[in-house]
């Protein structure tokens, strides 16, 4: 009933859409300055090198058919799975499946949606590739997909439980309703500016907070993450609202939605380079805590 009543709803829709994709545009809005700290060059030129990504992706997709964009959406499938593996802080020593299934799990807002397809997301779908849109519109595609989220989700759900972790079992069953019910393209753009986008910024602020250079508190890494992302951040809007909005001028919300899309994978491409290396970094430094921690009785205690 609810699914019906927002695919109903289109100029509801394409505002949820349009809300959701614009509150999770700022989480990628200090890459290029992490990028220059991995990489050890100046600001600026990691600037010039991210955007020159970015756009080298926007036309590989605009022009490259089918198969860039099939990459692209399991790349995202990755990229938004371990983005929850990284929130639901998976402890070392979990096996592969049991991390593979999570990774899945935390997918769910995008694999659910490609699944069940309907109003608006297949008119899109078909927009960006019409043989992305018989794939997935497939009785086969779409029972694979939801069954692969639901044994992963199964298997993390039991693990969950086992560990008493509620408020993350919580949050996968919420992934669950929402990409079951609410209409496809909205659950995911919600998702994305509700769920991926401000987890990402938190950890941001954990990290500036941890640099300690600029911030000593948690207002101040708040007030520091805000005020360095948001020259990228107004550009990142600008660059979509004069796409979107030429597409628009032409009359096609489809095409606009369709459009986004495309602009906001392009710069998920460098975006998710960048987070990999920050992920990479984190497991380094865990790894080190680890076989650096002392043994149980050698530690010296401080209570008196």
């Amino acid at each position: 009933m609810a699914e019906h009543l927002l695919a109903d709803a289109t100029a509801v829709n394409v505002a949820l859409i349009a809300l959701g994709l614009a509150l999770g545009v700022p989480h990628g809005s200090l890459d290029h300055l992490l990028a220059a700290n991995v990489l050890a060059v100046r600001a600026v030129t990691a600037t010039v090198g991210y955007a020159a990504l970015a756009a080298a992706a926007w036309a590989v997709l605009h022009w490259g058919g089918a198969v860039p964009l099939a990459l692209m959406i399991v790349a995202s499938i990755v990229h938004f799975g371990l983005g929850e593996v990284e929130t639901m802080d998976i402890p070392f020593g979990t096996s592969m499946f049991a991390r593979t299934a999570m990774l899945f799990t935390g997918a769910g807002a995008l694999i659910l949606p490609l699944a069940r397809g309907g109003p608006g997301w297949d008119e899109t779908l078909r927009t960006l590739s019409p043989t992305l849109a018989d794939l997935f519109g497939s009785g086969t595609t779409r029972f694979v997909l939801i069954a692969i989220w639901a044994v992963s989700a199964l298997v993390s759900a039991h693990r969950l439980v086992v560990e008493r972790r509620w408020l993350v079992l919580v949050d996968v069953a919420a992934i669950g309703v929402v990409g079951s019910v609410v209409a496809p393209l909205v659950a995911f753009a919600l998702w994305f500016g509700l769920w991926h986008g401000p987890r990402h910024i938190a950890r941001l602020v954990e990290h500036e907070l941890a640099d300690g250079r600029r911030s000593s508190t948690t207002r101040q890494a708040w007030t520091a993450t805000i005020r360095r992302a948001a020259p990228a951040t107004l550009g990142a809007y600008a660059t979509l609202a004069a796409v979107v909005g030429v597409v628009v001028g032409y009359g096609s919300s489809t095409g606009a939605v369709a459009t986004a899309i495309v602009v906001l994978l392009a710069l998920t491409t460098p975006h998710m380079i960048v987070v990999a290396a920050m992920d990479s970094a984190a497991h380094r430094r865990r790894i080190d805590t680890t076989i650096n921690r002392p043994p149980r009785d050698s530690r010296v205690s401080v209570a008196g």
